[in-house]
C-alpha cells in the first residue's frame, strides 16, 4: 500500500486567494480548516503505514474522515454566508434608518439557512460518490485516493460558487433597503394635522371660536394670565 501526497492531488483547493473579499475570506477560513483537518487523517494515516497497519491507515483517510471534512466545510460555509449576509442587511438598514419592526423579516431566516445547505451539500454529489471506492477491495487504495481528492477539489469550486451566488442575492436585498427612504406622506400629513390642530387653537383661545366645553378650564386659565 502507498499513500500518495494529498497536496499536489487537490490541485487549487491548496491555493489561498491572493487579495480575499470579506466573503473570500469566510470561504478561505472554512477553506483551511477543511485542509488542516484532513491533512492531519493523512499525517495519521501515513504513520500508521509506516508501522505496517495497512487496515488502520485505511480507517484513518477512509470514508468517513473524507465525509467529516466535507460536512465541517459545509456548515462551516453555511454559518460564514449567513452571518455576512445578516452583516450587510443590518448596515444597510442603518445606514437607510429602515424600520427595525420590517427589517426582521428581511434578515435570513431558519428556512433560508436550511435551502442554503442543501444547496451546499448538493455540491459534494460526486464526492460522495468517489469514497465508496475505499470499500472497494479491487482497487488501489492510491488510485482511490486520487479520484477523492479531485472530486474534493471539484465540489468546493462548486460550493463556493453556490456561496457567492447566495451572497450576490443578499447584496441585491441590501442595495435595496440602503435605496429606501423614509416617505415624506405621513410626515406631511401629520405635520398638517398639527398646524391645523395648533390654529384652531388659537383661534379659541384668542375668543375668535367657541370654547368646547371641555377646553373651557384651560381656556379660563390662559385667560387669567397676567397678560401685558
Amino acid at each position: 500500500m502507498t499513500l500518495p501526497e494529498l497536496g499536489p492531488l487537490l490541485g487549487r483547493l491548496i491555493e489561498a486567494p491572493a487579495d480575499p473579499s470579506p466573503a473570500e475570506a469566510a470561504l478561505d477560513g472554512a477553506r483551511v480548516q477543511m485542509l488542516t483537518t484532513l491533512f492531519e487523517h493523512a499525517g495519521s494515516a501515513r504513520e500508521l503505514l509506516a508501522h505496517g497497519n495497512g487496515s488502520g491507515a485505511r480507517s484513518a483517510l477512509g470514508r468517513t474522515a473524507w465525509l467529516g471534512v466535507w460536512e465541517r466545510a459545509v456548515a462551516d460555509v453555511g454559518a460564514g454566508v449567513t452571518a455576512e449576509a445578516t452583516w450587510r442587511i443590518r448596515e444597510a438598514a442603518g445606514l437607510s434608518r429602515f424600520p427595525a419592526r420590517r427589517l426582521a423579516a428581511l434578515l435570513p431566516g431558519a428556512e433560508e439557512r436550511r435551502v442554503l445547505a442543501a444547496r451546499l451539500s448538493a455540491a459534494g454529489i460526486g464526492l460522495e460518490e468517489a469514497v465508496l471506492q475505499l470499500e472497494d477491495a479491487s482497487i488501489p487504495w492510491s488510485d482511490a485516493l486520487r479520484r477523492i481528492a479531485g472530486e474534493l477539489e471539484a465540489a468546493w469550486e462548486q460550493l463556493a460558487t453556490t456561496a457567492r451566488q447566495d451572497l450576490a442575492i443578499w447584496e441585491q436585498r441590501a442595495a435595496e433597503i440602503r435605496r429606501w427612504k423614509r416617505p415624506w406622506t405621513p410626515l406631511l400629513a401629520t405635520g398638517f394635522l398639527l398646524l391645523g390642530l395648533t390654529t384652531w387653537l388659537g383661534l379659541v383661545l384668542g375668543g375668535y371660536l367657541p370654547v368646547p366645553v371641555w377646553l373651557r378650564p384651560l381656556a379660563q386659565w390662559v385667560w387669567n394670565l397676567p397678560w401685558p
